[in-house]
């Protein structure tokens, strides 16, 4: 008899972030952002960069400086003040790659300048597809409640643009999330109100390496070796999407099906 054919299943749909990063095409500028890429799957590079840099990352990140605060995961409070030493490095030291790989490709652009004369430019663009998976899939699944982890990691990631002093995992923002998605079937809504505040707390901090590694990282290694080889760059674009879906096709049965 001929052996079975293998099938690739559909598997649900997942949440994850789209981003991409625009550099001028300059050979002065390959091999750093090419060695940046490479070693940054190595959590503990980054580590090292970061604390080599600490300093300096204080003062580059006025605009956010909850973000190398480690209380920006336990305490209600928002606090504009710059973090200290102190704070910025046991927050390092907090941090988890989400990082997987890239791809690249180039385009060709034409900007206007200040007095609407056209500028030819070849752009390298580094594109990124950040994947999250958490650490509670398992547990949904077993108690059926896959889809609402799924709701909870969609609304988490999603609803962008909050105000500073809102938290992701705050009980006003599990109050929304209720509210948004009745009515709730008795079991559902018992994990929702059980693992809500932890699911978003962990999705939060994923987001929150996924700035550090592309901002505190990789851009920033880039700027360095445009001063190092003494040019000048106006300005370095980031985009980020924050409604990325992903679906995986694979030869694995998936543990739920329809959702």
């Amino acid at each position: 008899m001929p052996a079975p054919e293998k099938v690739y299943f559909f598997n649900s749909s997942e949440r994850g972030l789209f981003v991409e990063i625009y550099f001028p095409k300059r050979a002065a500028y390959y091999g750093r952002i090419f060695d940046s890429l490479r070693q940054g799957y190595d959590e503990n590079i980054v580590k090292r960069y970061l604390r080599e840099n600490t300093p300096a990352l204080i003062n580059e990140f006025q605009a956010f400086p909850d973000l190398f605060k480690p209380s920006r995961y336990t305490s209600t409070k928002f606090s504009r003040t710059s973090p200290s030493l102190e704070e910025t490095l046991e927050r390092i030291e907090m941090y988890k790659s989400p990082f997987r790989g890239w791809s690249t490709y180039s385009v060709d652009g034409v900007f206007f300048d200040n007095q609407g004369k056209p500028i030819e430019e070849a752009t390298q663009v580094v594109r990124v597809m950040f994947r999250f998976e958490s650490s509670f899939a398992r547990q949904a699944i077993d108690e059926g409640c896959h889809d609402v982890l799924r709701a909870i990691l969609f609304w988490i990631i999603s609803q962008h643009g909050r105000l500073y002093s809102h938290k992701v995992w705050g009980k006003e923002e599990q109050a929304q999330f209720v509210a948004r998605h009745k009515p709730w079937p008795k079991e559902q809504m018992a994990f929702a109100k059980k693992h809500y505040a932890d699911i978003a707390l962990e999705t939060g901090k994923w987001l929150d390496d996924r700035e550090i590694f592309i901002f505190c990282y990789l851009v920033r290694n880039f700027w360095q070796q445009v001063v190092k080889e003494e040019m000048r760059e106006d300005e370095i674009w980031v985009t980020s999407l924050f409604d990325l879906v992903l679906n995986v096709v694979k030869p694995t049965k998936p543990d739920v099906v329809g959702l």
